[in-house]
């Protein structure tokens, strides 16, 4: 059967195959409807089930059917064998080697390298001489886990800094697995730079330093991947978390599907792509927390934890003890900037995610942000992008 390709004029139907319950599939997601906010021919519809996209895929009425289907792997691969032959598929995020045949025409992933580089790269630079990798047993997650791993431990030979790793044994239980990971971080050179395979790896490795008293980030620095910020910020301390640029990679997936439909790329043997790093999202976990720097650091994650609220610098003095020109000078020496400044952002930051993240009203988004009145807040809004939040939101939408 022939694969469907683009006419001149025609309707195109996509399904994207992905979860929005965490933050990686909601920015994919993100990333292909903006693509397809471009593209007037482009209708979208979101499959969350097998059954779904079979039954859309083979819809008896011709103008309802799938043109294309763009898919994280883990959803697809139970039911890409039984779809038609003529639907081509991109698939996001292939963790394994599973999905080499049949209708997937392109792969789009992440460059698993350069986030273990980056990693790297944030320790050495603090000064560290001692880093290590902590993994997950999973083995749906080798794929990225090895490569993230290597190019860590290659740019730690490079700096000449000895690397350790771990990876729990195949045959262990959870309760096994944390204790034999305790165990390793104890036995580590202290100060240590750990980065872990990702955030909820994080979430562990913090557990065991826990288990056998190790403080972070006083001897061990840690660092995640993906940026959860429902895991992120709601560790203690804080995680620092490398954010891959999810959005970017379903545009990207978006962007290869049209080229395949529209016979800019003809190649039967499936396209290899590969989308970077968006940000490094710094938190308590890898802060220098030696003189003022422990005070602005407390004083940043008091700052993040409340910035919604009407809080004031003085509120900030007070939580951390420390008299409000004791903070103020701490923040000029550390950050060349004041409280106020920093509060600032960190709101105006809190109302960009909103507005690009949620369907709250702006007027909603206004009231829960810290500022004094929806009036403050346009006029800040304003100063901080250079347009109006409804423009904004339009934009990232």
């Amino acid at each position: 059967m022939r694969m469907a390709h683009k006419k001149s004029g025609e309707i195109i139907r996509i399904g994207i195959a992905d979860t929005r319950i965490i933050k990686a599939g909601r920015d994919r997601i993100s990333g292909i409807m903006r693509y397809a906010a471009s593209h007037e021919d482009w209708h979208v519809r979101i499959i969350s089930s097998r059954n779904a996209a079979i039954a859309t895929a083979n819809e008896t009425k011709d103008d309802e059917k799938l043109n294309a289907i763009i898919g994280c792997m883990h959803i697809i691969k139970d039911f890409v064998a039984e779809l038609p032959h003529s639907i081509p598929i991109v698939c996001i995020n292939s963790k394994s080697d599973a999905l080499k045949e049949g209708n997937v025409r392109a792969h789009v992933d992440i460059d698993d390298a350069a986030v273990g580089t980056i990693a790297a790269d944030i320790f050495i630079k603090s000064g560290l001489q001692h880093l290590a990798f902590a993994g997950v047993r999973h083995p749906i997650e080798q794929k990225h886990q090895r490569i993230r791993m290597e190019a860590f431990r290659q740019a730690a030979s490079a700096a000449g800094i000895p690397c350790e790793t771990f990876v729990p044994a195949s045959h262990g239980d959870e309760n096994g697995d944390i204790a034999e990971l305790a165990e390793w971080l104890r036995r580590l050179p202290w100060p240590c730079g750990v980065m872990a395979y990702s955030d909820s790896c994080a979430q562990t490795v913090l557990d065991a330093c826990h288990m056998v008293h190790l403080r972070v980030p006083d001897q061990i620095q840690l660092i995640g991947v993906d940026n959860e910020v429902e895991i992120c910020e709601n560790m203690q301390p804080t995680l620092t978390s490398i954010l891959p640029d999810f959005e970017g990679g379903g545009y990207l997936a978006a962007k290869l599907l049209d080229d395949i439909l529209s016979r800019r790329i003809r190649s039967r043997k499936p396209v290899m792509r590969s989308h970077g790093v968006k940000a490094v999202v710094v938190r308590a976990s890898t802060q220098d927390l030696k003189g003022g720097g422990r005070i602005v650091t407390q004083a940043k994650e008091f700052i993040r934890l409340h910035a919604g609220e009407r809080i004031a610098v003085s509120d900030v003095a007070k939580a951390l003890s420390v008299s409000r020109r004791t903070l103020e000078n701490r923040f000029r020496e550390v950050l060349e900037r004041g409280v106020a400044d920093v509060l600032r952002q960190e709101r105006l930051e809190r109302v960009c995610r909103l507005l690009r993240e949620t369907d709250r009203t702006i007027t909603d988004i206004a009231l829960d942000s810290g500022f004094a009145s929806p009036t403050h807040l346009n006029a800040a809004f304003k100063r901080f992008t250079g347009t109006t939040m409804r423009a904004w939101r339009k934009n990232e939408s």
